[in-house]
């Protein structure tokens, strides 16, 4: 993904949080402090995973260009690549993002490597 793609659907995913919560407080008028506050980061949570999402497919480690195989961390070796490999991994947030990225193992130590980024 383009990261002017993804700013394009940030914008609007931070008009949608912003209505939505206009409307919830409709809702809600009798709410707290606290209750606005929950909703208010639940929805933001959920936009922060998308952004991080994003930004990490728009790294250039989750393509492996022909020559510019990524190098073992352990031994310095080039990784062979292994195909594409989902990796879930879970926000400071508590929030669980799904990664599609270039999976590698290296000949030498064996080390499996899903690249970061």
């Amino acid at each position: 993904m383009k990261i002017e793609d993804a700013s394009q659907r940030w914008n609007e995913m931070s008009k949608e949080i912003e209505t939505g919560m206009a409307e919830w407080r409709q809702q809600h008028p009798k709410a707290r402090f606290k209750e606005i506050e929950a909703e208010l980061d639940r929805r933001l949570g959920e936009m922060r995973a998308k952004m991080l999402t994003d930004l990490a497919l728009a790294s250039v480690s989750a393509e492996w260009e022909a020559g510019e195989e990524p190098v073992c961390a352990e031994c310095g070796e080039k990784l062979v690549r292994r195909g594409k490999k989902e990796r879930k991994l879970q926000t400071n947030g508590g929030r669980e993002v799904e990664l599609e990225r270039e999976y590698g193992i290296c000949p030498k130590c064996g080390q499996g490597i899903f690249p970061p980024g």
